[in-house]
């Protein structure tokens, strides 16, 4: 078993991911497209802003040969469904911003990998692709617009999940827990990732950034359990079954019990 830092923590995503050759095969193995780049940005910006609200996309690269620009965004948070349409919409916008035409020149894909399970409670799903194709009243879909926002789930694996995908989505989830059984990946591009994320290999500085991230992530399970007791508290008092709220809260049987009686 490796010792590895889990890739729910962005400095280890980004580690991994923003390599070229991790982050075209990654691009491939879910979108089904071929993609090449040799330079992966973290923490990309544009130039100028656009619209009231300033974003910086995790990953960012482009296939200039195919006209292709993907972002890969890895989210812990919850709310994050109107955050990356936003995102995704200002990658189309910026590209005719300052033309006379409306033809997009080039397509637009966004990976959104979601590895909290505080942005999962309400999601029974792998693999979620949205795009903005009309569908006529035949229920048939006209192929006019080829970008899409994709939204992947590693703790939802399952039998349906593509294979391609679900090779990089158990690599994510076999990483929570902080160990990874290395003889199980025998593919060199996933030795690349497991290497980029083993303790031994993370520097100092990746560690400060990881100290950061895990106090908040502390603080973050702490305050949510609050909100949770709080709302088993109200439930409590109305009446609502243990069984109801335990469903409600994902706060075991045998806690809602010890509320009641405190």
């Amino acid at each position: 078993m490796e010792r590895v830092v889990p890739l729910r923590y962005d400095m280890a995503f980004k580690k991994a991911f923003g390599q070229p050759d991790i982050f075209c095969q990654f691009v491939e193995d879910v979108l089904g497209i071929k993609f090449h780049t040799d330079e992966v940005h973290r923490g990309y910006k544009f130039l100028e802003p656009i619209g009231q609200v300033d974003i910086e996309y995790d990953l960012f690269a482009e296939d200039t040969e195919s006209r292709i620009v993907v972002e890969i965004q890895h989210v812990k948070e919850r709310h994050f469904y109107d955050r990356f349409l936003y995102y995704h919409l200002i990658n189309l916008v910026e590209q005719v911003k300052n033309s006379k035409a409306y033809q997009f020149n080039r397509t637009v894909y966004t990976i959104v990998v979601l590895t909290s399970p505080y942005s999962e409670a309400d999601i029974d799903f792998s693999v979620a692709i949205a795009d903005f194709n009309p569908v006529n009243e035949f229920s048939r879909k006209v192929n006019v617009y080829p970008h899409q926002l994709v939204f992947v789930v590693p703790r939802m694996v399952n039998d349906k999940t593509p294979p391609g995908i679900k090779a990089w989505l158990e690599l994510v989830l076999d990483s929570l827990d902080g160990e990874i059984d290395g003889s199980l990946y025998n593919s060199p591009i996933f030795e690349r990732v497991i290497d980029a994320v083993k303790l031994d290999n993370i520097s100092p500085a990746e560690r400060r950034v990881l100290k950061d991230e895990e106090s908040w992530e502390d603080t973050l399970i702490d305050t949510r359990q609050q909100e949770k007791i709080t709302i088993a508290r109200a439930l409590i008092s109305e009446g609502v079954s243990t069984e109801v709220i335990a469903r409600a809260t994902g706060i075991p049987e045998i806690d809602i019990e010890k509320l009641r009686q405190s």
